[in-house]
């Protein structure tokens, strides 16, 4: 009797790429899980008098598996001479189909003459090694999970995104809002934030900024300090010690009027340190017994009269007077000379002390 090699046994490898191509060929043995993202071996067919009339099939999903996974194992077993014989010959319309398209495997359907055959489809991905891949696995008429995309979403889920928030249960209306949140965030700021922000802005500095200015405003005093014009000199005995026409230049740096102290025969003088021309500060020339101005070159004797230069008019003197035995400038009081030799001012009790 003759003997037949037939499938015993079947199983799957690891590395599996979950290609439908298996299934598509032979669904009563190989079970594809998407979600699991595995392909198994169905309960039946782990059954050897299951998987015998299966060989062809089984052999074929193996030769065309594209990652060669798919492994049996294969016996000798005896058959009918009928299915010997069938064996031997194959088909009348098998033969037909493979002399039409060169031998090669496919339903026959597709392969009668004068029919073109459908192409595959085409896989979405730019990889030349994976549309190769894809291609093998789509040829029978599969569909490639990584192919599904959108169109792969079950019905309910196609149906909610359709839903407006009202309609959804709480935890999609939660998942909208967060979508939301995502594309506002994400957008670049429109003219109209910037307006927004803009009209915000100045409503919150008229509503706070300005009342705190005014505030701030009303609190502070209304009078700033000023420096005492009045100058304590030390004692008298200081200013008799000095010759007659000596200068003492201690209070030339006070500020924001400086005088010198000036010794004359008769009497002590407070005197203004600003030239009467155009207000530059004149330096005390000890050894020429002058007062001279660097600015234009303004002269001014040791008692503050001008002789030489531009300045119109003697030095101005401070109210001077004594304080027990100590010496005050007043500078808040002037004595001007109005004219070259207009000294009548400085007769003023005020203008000095005499000794």
């Amino acid at each position: 009797m003759p003997t037949k090699e037939l499938v015993t046994k079947v199983w799957i490898a690891p590395g599996c790429i979950v290609c439908d191509a298996c299934e598509t060929t032979c669904p009563e043995v190989f079970q594809v899980l998407h979600d699991d993202g595995t392909c198994i071996i169905r309960p039946d067919a782990l059954n050897v008098e299951f998987t015998k009339p299966l060989t062809e099939s089984i052999i074929q999903a193996a030769a065309e598996c594209p990652v060669d996974v798919i492994k049996f194992d294969k016996a000798p077993f005896e058959v009918s001479e009928a299915e010997a014989a069938k064996m031997a010959a194959p088909a009348p319309a098998a033969a037909k189909a493979d002399a039409h398209d060169g031998g090669g495997h496919g339903p026959s359907a597709d392969k009668s003459p004068g029919k073109k055959l459908a192409e595959p489809p085409k896989p979405k991905t730019a990889d030349p090694a994976i549309q190769a891949l894809l291609a093998a696995t789509m040829v029978r008429g599969g569909h490639a999970v990584i192919d599904r995309g959108v169109k792969g979403m079950p019905d309910p889920v196609k149906q909610a995104a359709k839903m407006s928030p009202d309609e959804l249960p709480p935890d999609g209306k939660y998942q909208r809002v967060l979508e939301k949140t995502k594309s506002a965030q994400s957008e670049e700021p429109t003219r109209r934030n910037l307006l927004l922000w803009t009209a915000w802005g100045t409503f919150g500095l008229a509503a706070g900024g300005l009342p705190a200015l005014a505030f701030n405003r009303f609190m502070a005093p209304n009078v700033l300090e000023q420096e005492d014009p009045k100058v304590r000199c030390g004692s008298l005995s200081k200013y008799l010690s000095m010759a007659p026409g000596d200068v003492n230049e201690d209070y030339k740096p006070v500020k924001p009027s400086g005088f010198w102290i000036i010794r004359e025969e008769d009497r002590i003088s407070a005197v203004s340190i600003i030239c009467t021309h155009l207000g530059c500060i004149p330096s005390w020339l000890p050894n020429d017994r002058k007062f001279k101005c660097p600015c234009h070159g303004s002269g001014f004797k040791p008692n503050g009269t001008n002789f030489e230069g531009p300045a119109p008019r003697p030095l101005e003197r401070f109210k001077i007077y004594l304080d027990g035995d100590e010496v005050i400038v007043d500078r808040s009081r002037k004595f001007l000379a109005m004219g070259p030799n207009d000294t009548g001012p400085w007769n003023d009790p005020d203008a000095s002390i005499p000794v």
